[in-house]
């Protein structure tokens, strides 16, 4: 398979979640929300709610190594991201397939314990894991020392960060550049979702929620503090305390998604998408587009096809 100077697949290997917030169903989430093209292969399916988990079912050893063979032989992605693993027969599956396809990175986000304290596996699988899939691993997720606002024992957290790590280094970042961006894309995650507290978070929202409203027709900065009745320092003040990143980034992140899914599910020529997001003319949407992304509207448009 032929590729370019970045290979957006993440394969991920990890049970499934029932619940949505963690496991293979949010890797999936957050993988695309970055633009990532995720494939996956199924460790254990949990039988789960939002109190806890009540059954595993683990997926043979051979299952489980035939899904990722089918994979790595046909699309063959430079980053892997490793989850739950329940047993040795697992493991050691996994390992063999780390060993004969080789990918560019391997991240581990070790899941020993679930955020309630249930034990996923014993003391001897874990060494296992130690004596054999660590060495492999370029990233290892509970090494790692970040500045994060983000209460890490809270369910999904370290999934979501695992995986957003996996996307940004598909896209072609440095390991300490997709490490500090997926630290900032957890905390926006975080303050969206209502998990951290104080006056800044309460901006923090507000703000999300005023760009969700006025998106198409403002993308000005300025317009975002007055209508919160802030200095646009401080509100830079406040998006980079919570999200790492300036408003001007957090406004065109934001558009950027949205006219990408204009020009995924609508026919909509490309000048009357430019006017639908109020750029002043298609030659400036395409230069902010290709800004952004590396290719213009149209092309973006044919690969979606």
């Amino acid at each position: 398979m032929e590729k370019g100077h970045a290979d957006r697949h993440v394969l991920t290997i990890t049970g499934s979640d029932g619940t949505g917030g963690a496991g293979i169903q949010s890797d999936i989430m957050t993988i695309a929300e970055l633009g990532g093209l995720p494939l996956t292969a199924i460790t254990t399916v949990t039988m789960q709610n939002t109190l806890g988990i009540q059954e595993f079912f683990d997926l043979p050893a051979n299952v489980l190594e035939q899904q990722v063979e089918a994979i790595m032989d046909d699309i063959s992605p430079d980053v892997v991201k490793i989850g739950m693993l329940r047993n040795e027969g697992q493991v050691k599956a996994v390992v063999r397939m780390l060993k004969r396809y080789a990918p560019r990175w391997i991240v581990y986000d070790p899941v020993g314990t679930t955020t309630r304290g249930e034990r996923l596996y014993s003391e001897e699988l874990s060494e296992e894991i130690t004596h054999t899939l660590l060495p492999m691993c370029h990233i290892v997720v509970r090494d790692l020392n970040v500045q994060s606002l983000v209460d890490w024992e809270r369910h999904g957290m370290r999934s979501i960060f695992s995986a957003s790590i996996a996307a940004y280094l598909a896209q072609g970042m440095t390991k300490e550049n997709a490490v500090s961006e997926a630290a900032a894309y957890v905390n926006r995650q975080a303050a969206l979702a209502g998990n951290i507290e104080g006056r800044g978070a309460e901006l923090y929202n507000e703000l999300l929620n005023l760009i969700a409203e006025y998106h198409e027709s403002h993308s000005d900065v300025q317009y975002y503090a007055d209508k919160m009745n802030v200095s646009s320092r401080y509100l830079a003040q406040v998006t980079k305390r919570m999200a790492g990143i300036s408003p001007k980034s957090l406004i065109d992140e934001y558009l950027l998604k949205h006219i990408k899914i204009a020009l995924q599910s609508t026919d909509r020529t490309i000048q009357e998408i430019a006017w639908q997001f109020s750029f002043t003319s298609q030659s400036h949407f395409t230069k902010f587009f290709k800004k952004m992304t590396g290719e213009t509207p149209t092309e973006y448009r044919g690969r979606q096809e």
